[in-house]
């Protein structure tokens, strides 16, 4: 069987003879469930247009004018969904259906993105054209679709485009439409990193509170996207909307591939790659008690003869992301120091987004990061009017996101070159150019970190998380760890016995000539508090003890071998 990279049609997929794990139960779940408008956000390349596409062609009765009776139940006459022959017989092709994707809006302008969705309205029309046969629209509504058809139509026609169809549907056909919309987020989060969020939030807002609000001709509305933005922002008096976010059990086992789901397909495979390693690139999505992994990766690892790489991260700039990060604060910089060093945190999360705060508000960055893949959350409690959870980040691929923004920020200060360099300068004990290294980073970061004398704490976490990055193959490194009498700044502990430890303590001088004395000062610290006990058990024999003291620009280091084996 192929891998089907890059295949969301789930027609396509059953025709093709893809590999292909079965989530076809998903459709009776979603009609089962109460809600009018159900909201389902996960992370990119997680099957969510796939699984839209599938309710699409169950569902839909204008989709098969082409095709057979029997044609149409092949396509799921080998899945769990056939066995339900009494819900088969009484859903499957009974619905007209509007399918709509919002996933290719991604415009630098918002009058680029405005156009780009009158296109796309127009031709959601232009597959729905059968409409204007007959007399069962008004002379009217037909010069309303024939405007929308011909991208003519005002942008109050725009936002009313998709309740306006619903209506025709029933005209036509008797009968309540149901609404997939696919990645309705995606033209915000553009319109939030190009600067044009108010007006594309208002255009959306338009169009979908029209559609999804007291819509008497909806039978019901299936959303996905990446994150859920806020119901202020968005879904405003949208009284009927269901979310079912990673936080919560149901239609977890849908999005993303089980643990069940991956062995089978490695067998199907018969590609040489253990589950032990899989489960080390791309496992850690937790959606109660689904263990899920991250399909795309997976289906790209088998297809690439079970190459062990990154492959889902490849497939997005994670421009928003960087940007968040680079401008976060210090202390937002020293929990992701816990987080590369493979460590959780505990932080609060909550179901809803609201871009606007992204650079205010830590929450919204955790809960972004959250809600796009970037971390997984290993327990969770409400606790007074919030979620806290217990975080990390998910797998070794996602890992190497976080490694390559990092690696871009010293890129912007110094080559990648020189970086490399410098980092190994510290592994090699050459205390020299590493000093050499140290002093040109500071000097050249002014305009992208703003080190100045009241920013210190904020270049000592950029410094470490370069440091982290590009040690942690060699290293366990900790920051701020509890070590003999005191807490020292950062601790390289070596994973193989016969290299150095490395031990780093950090002061600042309110004067130049202040920074040599700060520097020793630094060093006795290590000494006196006995921080080398933490390399106790570690076979470690001896540490390069480093004092670093700052003032603004300037920096002095002083350093010393200690030798543990002899006490």
């Amino acid at each position: 069987m192929r891998s089907p990279i890059g295949i969301s049609d789930f027609k396509e997929l059953i025709q093709g003879n893809y590999l292909f794990a079965d989530k076809s139960l998903f459709v009776k779940d979603v009609i089962e469930d109460g809600a009018k408008v159900i909201l389902i956000p996960r992370p990119r390349r997680f099957g969510k247009t796939l699984n839209l596409s599938m309710l699409y062609y169950f569902l839909g009765q204008n989709h098969y004018k082409e095709e057979s009776e029997k044609e149409k139940e092949n396509l799921f006459e080998n899945l769990k969904i056939a066995e339900d022959i009494e819900f088969c017989q009484k859903h499957q092709g009974q619905y007209p259906i509007i399918f709509i994707t919002f996933k290719d809006i991604n415009a630098s302008s918002y009058d680029r993105a405005y156009h780009e969705i009158v296109e796309l309205i127009r031709r959601l029309y232009e597959e729905h054209r059968y409409l204007l046969e007959g007399d069962a629209l008004s002379e009217n509504e037909k010069a309303i679709f024939n405007k929308l058809l011909n991208e003519e139509a005002d942008e109050s026609k725009i936002k009313g485009a998709l309740v306006q169809l619903c209506l025709y549907m029933v005209k036509k056909h008797n009968k309540l439409p149901i609404i997939l919309i696919d990645e309705y987020d995606t033209p915000i989060q553009e319109g939030y990193l190009r600067e044009y969020y108010p007006k594309i939030v208002e255009l959306m807002r338009g169009i979908f509170g029209q559609a999804l609000k007291d819509n008497q001709n909806l039978a019901k509305a299936v959303i996905t996207g990446i994150s859920r933005i806020s119901q202020e922002s968005l879904f405003s008096g949208l009284n009927n909307l269901a979310v079912y976010t990673l936080l919560r059990e149901k239609f977890g086992q849908y999005f993303g591939f089980t643990e069940e789901e991956v062995g089978r397909l490695l067998t199907e495979s018969k590609q040489p790659v253990s589950m032990v390693s899989i489960t080390e690139w791309y496992n850690g999505y937790q959606a109660g008690k689904y263990t899920l992994y991250n399909p795309w990766s997976i289906i790209n690892c088998l297809d690439n003869h079970g190459a062990l790489q990154p492959y889902w991260v490849n497939t997005s700039s994670n421009e928003l992301i960087n940007k968040l990060l680079s401008n976060a604060k210090p202390l937002i910089k020293q929990q992701f120091e816990k987080l590369l060093q493979g460590d959780t945190i505990e932080r609060p999360l909550s179901e809803n987004l609201v871009f606007q705060d992204l650079e205010n508000s830590e929450d919204a960055l955790w809960n972004l990061l959250f809600y796009t893949g970037y971390l997984k959350v290993l327990s969770l409690e409400f606790s007074g009017r919030r979620f806290m959870a217990r975080i990390a980040i998910p797998n070794k691929e996602v890992s190497l996101v976080y490694d390559k923004i990092v690696e871009q920020w010293f890129d912007k200060a110094i080559s990648l070159d020189s970086y490399d360099k410098f980092v190994q300068s510290l592994a090699d004990g050459s205390m020299d150019k590493f000093k050499e290294y140290l002093s040109s980073y500071i000097m050249q970061t002014g305009s992208y970190f703003d080190f100045n004398k009241n920013s210190a704490e904020q270049i000592f976490h950029v410094f470490i998380l370069g440091l982290v990055v590009g040690l942690r193959d060699a290293y366990i490194v900790y920051s701020n760890q509890e070590s003999g009498l005191g807490r020292l700044d950062a601790v390289f502990i070596p994973k193989k016995g016969q290299k150095n430890g490395i031990l780093l303590e950090f002061k600042t001088s309110v004067t130049v000539e202040l920074l040599l004395p700060k520097a020793q000062e630094a060093l006795e610290q290590i000494k006196d508090k006995q921080y080398a006990e933490i390399f106790k058990g570690h076979n470690v024999t001896s540490i390069t003890a480093i004092g670093l003291a700052f003032c603004g620009k300037q920096m002095e280091l002083v350093h010393e071998t200690i030798n543990l084996s002899s006490g």
